[in-house]
């Protein structure tokens, strides 16, 4: 009993000094990503959630840490359900499938049209899923294969995903 005691005391006291590895987030705060859009363009990579929040950066990694610091709040990707690399994309997929930010079962697509609504497309790619998941491209390309993403069309002020 002495030593749940002095274990309770310790946590009291780490906790009072900010020393323990736990942290509170104002859920408020929080910004879940439902669709994660990535461009390239050049030496930039450009991610963007949706409602205005983006960030830009020479690395893919840089561009998220970028949209972590920058955006008032915390923005939360691995909720992220589908990922959309604009054209070209070949890059991008190598830096999608080695960054650990996104989850494995996370869909994903490609799309040669700029994506002007990303809550819109969004919405659509939730009943849409995709077949091919970030975890599917790393094995493609851990196996040397060229992966098969599907390809989202705009159409008609809609979209159309093609296998």
């Amino acid at each position: 009993m002495k030593k749940l005691i002095w274990i309770l005391l310790a946590a009291a006291v780490l906790g009072a000094l900010g020393l323990l590895p736990f942290h509170a987030e104002d859920a408020a705060k929080l910004l879940p990503a439902k669709t994660v859009v990535v461009t390239r363009s050049g030496e930039a990579y450009t991610v963007d959630i949706g409602a205005g929040v983006r960030a830009v950066g020479r690395s893919l990694r840089e561009a998220l840490e970028r949209l972590r610091e920058e955006v008032t709040g915390w923005v939360f990707l691995p909720t992220a359900e589908q990922i959309v690399l604009t054209e070209p994309a070949d890059d991008a997929v190598e830096a999608v499938c080695r960054e650990d930010s996104f989850r494995p079962a996370a869909g994903i697509y490609r799309t040669a049209d700029p994506v002007p609504d990303v809550e819109a497309l969004s919405a659509y790619l939730a009943s849409h899923p995709s077949n091919i998941t970030v975890l599917d491209v790393r094995a493609a390309l851990a196996m040397g294969s060229e992966p098969r993403i599907p390809v989202i069309r705009a159409v008609d002020g809609g979209y159309r995903v093609d296998e």
